[in-house]
């Protein structure tokens, strides 16, 4: 997970500089509650996210993202899930500062299974939809929580609740 993490800010951070000219974009840092519910696991684990996003108009845009569940154990089994993902983004201003979005797209979850005897894993394209609320602090900042539904894989079913961090270009 370490590596993963690191991979993806050392991305944004190289990536900076390219997005800086980009208008209406944002480049966004999430740490929430990831749910591993499946028959066996049925428990959550703490998960982070980075994505870069922009939008097109006013209310409607896309974002790119990664996530890390992080790690579910049970039995001796060991479950740890990663995603990248693209979706569109819709979203309606309330007032000034506050706005609520959703989000529509797929996404690429890759699963490792570990246990002591073998080890698996398995990518899967699945889709994605998510809802949110944001607050802009100022012009470049602003802050959210949002709930996104990652898809299923024989019996198992990924989602993150997230509170996030957004710099707006």
């Amino acid at each position: 997970m370490k590596k993963s993490l690191l991979a993806a800010l050392l991305g944004c951070v190289l990536a900076a500089p390219l997005f800086a000219h980009a208008e209406n974009s944002y480049v966004s840092v999430g740490v929430g509650n990831s749910s591993y519910d499946h028959p066996d696991f049925d428990e959550g684990a703490t998960g982070v996210s980075l994505a870069f996003g922009q939008s097109v108009t006013d209310v409607i845009g896309y974002e790119l993202g990664y996530v890390h569940f992080g790690s579910a154990k049970s039995a001796g089994v060991k479950l740890e899930t990663q995603s990248v993902y693209l979706a569109g983004v819709g979203t309606y201003p309330v007032s000034e500062a506050f706005s609520v979005y959703g989000k529509l797209g797929a996404t690429i979850n890759h699963y490792t299974e570990d246990t002591a005897s073998f080890s698996d894993s398995r990518t899967k394209l699945r889709p994605l939809i998510g809802a949110g609320i944001d607050y802009k602090f100022n012009k470049e900042w602003s802050a959210g929580l949002e709930y996104v539904y990652f898809g299923e894989y024989s019996d198992l079913t990924m989602s993150m609740w997230s509170a996030n961090l957004r710099y707006h270009f």
